[in-house]
């Protein structure tokens, strides 16, 4: 009797066990389902992009760009594929292209003196939206400055090339951010500010 009463009482279990993880891979499944599909690309000039900060001393900004592209773009999107763009590629709907990144960076002084104050490093990245429709629409994310009390890449300065990538992938963060929000809400912000010359 009792291992009979024991034999239901394992079965009871399994079948609830069985249930839950049902429940739970469904879950998963339906959360995946809420994520768009997408296509990342990126100019094929951006992993060597550079900028320069003395005579003998680059900075890898467009490594730093693609990282953050790329990891921040897979925590929002089911993302598809990953690779540069040829230039004569064509454009395909669905697709998200980091083209340009950019930092700028500036030092501050106490007025009328050469004694350093601060510097500032903000960054702007370009991308290319393409909609499911095939419409392209330029997006720009831009971070807000943010401040070092160190004279860049100077003897004593051990923080400017970490704030350097901070600043690019709030930038990557920004953009994407927009992008989010035209995907729900059909439209896209509008956005006057042109991209700068490169920065040497």
């Amino acid at each position: 009797m009792k291992t009979h009463v024991l034999f239901l009482l394992l079965i009871m279990y399994l079948e609830v066990s069985c249930q839950s993880t049902r429940r739970n891979d469904s879950f998963i499944s339906q959360d995946k389902i809420t994520k768009s599909s997408i296509t990342l690309q990126y100019e094929m000039d951006l992993p060597s992009k550079v900028l320069k900060v003395g005579p003998n001393l680059e900075i890898s900004i467009g490594k730093f760009a693609l990282h953050s592209f790329n990891s921040l773009a897979t925590e929002i999107f089911n993302v598809s594929s990953y690779k540069a763009r040829n230039e004569n590629d064509p454009l395909e709907p669905g697709t998200i292209v980091l083209r340009k990144v950019q930092v700028d960076r500036s030092l501050v002084f106490e007025e009328g003196t050469t004694k350093f104050q601060h510097a500032t490093f903000a960054s702007i990245v370009e991308f290319l939206l393409v909609k499911d429709t095939g419409e392209s629409f330029r997006i720009l994310g831009k971070s807000h400055p943010i401040r070092t009390n160190t004279i860049p890449f100077s003897p004593n300065d051990s923080e400017s090339e970490g704030t350097i990538e901070t600043s690019i992938r709030s930038a990557i963060e920004m953009g994407l951010r927009k992008i989010v929000a035209s995907k729900e809400n059909g439209s896209i912000e509008s956005n006057q500010v042109m991209f700068q010359q490169k920065i040497e």
